[in-house]
């Protein structure tokens, strides 16, 4: 169980590997171009809150495990939604 575990995940960093860092994929939207605003979005909005910079400086160690966590669903959308 735990090598078919291993695996799933391993397939699945190669298919966003491939995904992410293929030309041939950025070319086929036209421009060329990588959607960035879903890269890192929570800690950014954080960023532009206006709020006390005490709450601030509570919540980034928060929105940065959380937006690492999710850097790969984050690369792929980036990648769909090129603009």
């Amino acid at each position: 169980m735990i090598k078919t575990k291993r695996w799933i995940v391993a397939c699945l960093f190669v298919v966003v590997l491939v995904v992410t860092g293929n030309p041939r994929i950025a070319a086929a939207h036209g421009d060329g171009g990588f959607n960035d605003e879903y890269v890192y979005a929570t800690t950014r909005s954080v960023n532009d809150m206006d709020m006390n910079p005490a709450l601030k400086l509570t919540l980034f160690p928060v929105t940065v495990v959380l937006d690492t966590a999710l850097l790969p669903f984050a690369l792929i959308a980036g990648v769909v939604t090129g603009s």
